[in-house]
């Protein structure tokens, strides 16, 4: 049965914020640090809400940052212009209202909004185990890097890009 739904964005002063906070703790509370951590207000964010029959039940953040800090590199350039991704540090959908698309449109909802921002890319890393989040970036058309960690922990770094230089 497929159920319709939203996705609005917000932010910290919403009037439902305390709704959003329940489905992050319920959904995904390994990621609240992400969400409401200090080292992530260092960048502008957004914060994409989705509403099935007007309740929160997903959510994706992203903030816009430089490409290379991050990753103790310096920041890239193009055209004297430097570049910014979208990074998403926190989705999920609360297993009830999993498989009816809420998270695949969630993902491309946030890949407008970066390109409306202006960013070159969308970033995102996924420790192995979320087969749902890896079907959901592949099948939209992210490209994937396995990697390890320091701490032994494997994982994929998926990057959309949203603007193609070509010669």
């Amino acid at each position: 049965m497929t159920t319709s739904f939203s996705i609005e964005e917000w932010d910290e002063n919403h009037a439902r914020w305390q709704e959003f906070l329940q489905c992050l703790e319920k959904a995904a509370p390994d990621q609240a640090p992400f969400v409401l951590g200090e080292r992530y207000r260092e960048y502008p964010s957004v914060l994409l809400v989705a509403l099935q029959s007007n309740v929160v039940v997903g959510f994706l953040r992203f903030a816009v940052q430089p490409i290379g800090p991050e990753a103790k590199c310096p920041p890239l350039y193009l055209d004297g212009l430097r570049l910014t991704e979208a990074k998403i540090h926190a989705f999920a959908v609360l297993d009830e209202s999993q498989g009816q698309g809420i998270g695949t449109e969630i993902q491309r909802q946030a890949i407008h909004r970066a390109r409306e921002l202006g960013c070159y890319q969308v970033a995102s890393y996924s420790s192995y185990g979320r087969d749902t989040n890896h079907h959901i970036k592949l099948s939209l058309g992210f490209a994937a890097q396995p990697e390890v960690h320091g701490d032994n922990q494997q994982g994929v770094y998926f990057i959309m890009p949203l603007r193609v230089v070509l010669p």
